[in-house]
């Protein structure tokens, strides 16, 4: 693995254009270095605040139906400025895209994300002890999922408990078996749930995936009015609920699918400051 050291020398000399006011940006940390793989497709954007010291991480995973968008063009004008004037380093995370690369390969590297910075939380002035997760729609589906199945991050040698909390923004694929229909699932998913195996349809459920014995952390599921979506989140909330986990999904007013995530954190936004409410109730000391 490229030494943390090395990239923040080279990458923190100065500051991108693209980095939003009052933030401090190191760009392209690569967080897995394996033979075969796109750098492109595994590298960060790290967000630091004023004084970065032992400040809480959130690690953010955009949308685009699995297939596309990134780091940058995935979040919305307003949020690594906002957390960070809020005292969080905030992590935007590239993954590998489908169809190329089809489930579980998000999943996979979701959880070397994660274990990247756990190990690396000092080297930022981060703390281990206060990681969340945060996603909106097929990034949701993926914090959602890697909170939920301990597989991802077992193969670090970690646990679920290594996130303190994890906000989903409106995802409707909490459940795809439910989804599908007639031994089939909608278009909009064949290019990165391929085929028509319900077992690879049930993996990658976060509903289904619920376990008692899990240490899953508290979550907060957000959704809009719009189809699918609402009853999703629900259901999930009430598996993690009924498996003693602490879950609640609310309701977004006055916001659509797409706004959910552009306005977040924007003058006069009510839900940016109830996720960091959320991700501070639920901080280690």
């Amino acid at each position: 693995m490229r030494l943390f050291s090395v990239i923040l020398l080279a990458l923190f000399a100065s500051l991108s254009t693209a980095a939003p006011a009052n933030a401090k940006v190191i760009r392209d940390v690569i967080y897995i270095d394996a033979p075969g793989l796109d750098p492109g497709d595994v590298r960060a954007d790290v967000y630091l605040p004023e004084n970065p010291d032992g400040a809480p991480m959130i690690l953010m995973m955009h949308g685009g139906a699995w297939t596309f968008g990134n780091k940058q063009s995935g979040l919305g004008m307003f949020q690594a400025r906002y957390f960070t004037s809020e005292g969080f380093i905030f992590i935007s995370v590239n993954y590998r895209l489908a169809p190329a690369n089809p489930f579980p390969a998000q999943q996979e590297d979701v959880a070397a994300a994660i274990a990247y910075f756990h190990e690396h939380a000092d080297e930022i002035g981060g703390d281990r002890n206060n990681m969340f997760l945060m996603g909106h729609s097929a990034g949701a589906h993926m914090a959602a999922l890697t909170a939920i199945d301990p597989d991802y991050l077992d193969e670090h040698d970690l646990t679920p408990s290594v996130i303190k909390g994890v906000v989903a923004m409106d995802s409707a694929a909490y459940n795809l078996v439910r989804t599908g229909s007639d031994g089939d699932i909608p278009d909009f998913y064949h290019p990165t749930f391929t085929g028509d195996d319900q077992d690879v349809w049930a993996a990658a459920s976060p509903t289904l995936q619920v376990e008692e014995t899990t240490d899953i952390p508290p979550f907060l599921l957000l959704y809009v009015n719009r189809a699918v979506s609402p009853s999703r989140a629900k259901e999930l909330a009430e598996a993690l609920n009924s498996a003693g986990h602490k879950a609640e999904a609310r309701l977004v007013k006055k916001r659509d699918h797409k706004s959910l995530n552009d306005r977040l954190g924007e003058k006069g936004d009510k839900v940016a400051p109830m996720i960091v409410d959320f991700f501070r109730d639920q901080m280690s000391d």
